[in-house]
């Protein structure tokens, strides 16, 4: 796997018990703000982004281009990048892809290898691949399954994470790193290896801020409730979503994004997991025997 970065650019270059989304009741979409920010925050910044097929990924770097940032997605399906791809041509920025699979410890090495001796500098890096196996109870452990979580969801995305930081600070740039975690890094998802690798990145977050604090690198993370759409852009009921009851859509999960990586908002910003949720975790058994009104 041969990736050539420095060619390639100059060429032109998550929720409680969900219900399923095919099965869910298709709600009306929101009314978006009535001003939307278009103030390039981001121009020229270089962004590298895990998992950009779909959902988060997609949203981050969609919300990213249009404030003027260019974009390395990886992503380990080839048909999602070339949507991504198609998307972005709208946008006056650079977009470049990469297609493995960051749980693959020999390719993510070689991946690492190839944007070292490439002219290539990352500004913000958004760590969002997760895996999420669905297990629930001590009696369905399975050691496999928690390597692979912890693999895919913490080692390899610190491995990722160690390189860029280094990079930003042996060229003495400043930078932003964005963990994208989940509110389950606090509350009970009963998936107990899901939970417990999210809770990992919550510390991570916190100790990596004041580690890179030193070299102008600021560490930060979203905590997202459940985050989906329909096909259309429609969000999809949810009752335990205790504002307007229903998913987030995923470009306020991007929004956020932007937040934390632009300068103009969060100069002073690190150490923070920003938790968007629509309330979501505020539901317990109480709220449900004296619901809201």
């Amino acid at each position: 796997m041969k990736f050539n970065l420095k060619q390639r650019l100059k060429a032109g270059v998550k929720g409680f018990l969900n219900p399923s989304p095919q099965s869910a009741k298709v709600l009306n979409v929101p009314p978006e703000p009535r001003v939307i920010i278009s103030d390039r925050l981001l121009e020229n910044k270089n962004v590298l982004i895990t998992g950009t097929g779909r959902n988060i990924g997609r949203s981050i770097a969609l919300e990213m281009a249009k404030q003027g940032a260019n974009i390395f997605g990886i992503e380990r399906s080839a048909n999602k990048t070339e949507q991504l791809e198609s998307e972005l041509k709208s946008y006056p920025i650079h977009f470049q892809s990469f297609t493995f699979d960051i749980s693959r410890h020999e390719e993510m090495v070689q991946f690492c290898r190839e944007l070292e001796s490439s002219e290539i500098d990352i500004d913000v890096l958004v760590n969002n691949v997760g895996l999420k196996i669905e297990n629930i109870g001590l009696q369905k452990f399975n050691l496999d399954d928690w390597h692979a979580t912890f693999n895919t969801n913490v080692l390899e995305p610190m491995f990722l994470t160690q390189a860029i930081a280094n990079r930003m600070r042996d060229r003495q740039r400043k930078g932003s790193i964005i963990f994208i975690t989940s509110i389950h890094q606090w509350e009970i998802s009963r998936w107990v290896s899901y939970s417990a690798s999210k809770a990992a990145l919550r510390a991570i977050v916190k100790e990596l801020a004041l580690d890179l604090a030193p070299h102008d690198i600021r560490v930060n993370g979203i905590a997202p409730g459940w985050i989906a759409e329909n096909e259309d852009g429609t969000p999809l009921p949810h009752p335990y979503t205790v504002l307007d009851r229903h998913s987030i859509p995923p470009r306020y999960i991007g929004r956020a994004a932007v937040y934390l990586a632009a300068d103009y908002f969060s100069q002073f910003t690190t150490g923070t997991i920003l938790k968007i949720d629509a309330g979501l975790s505020l539901y317990n058994h109480r709220v449900r025997e004296h619901p809201p009104h």
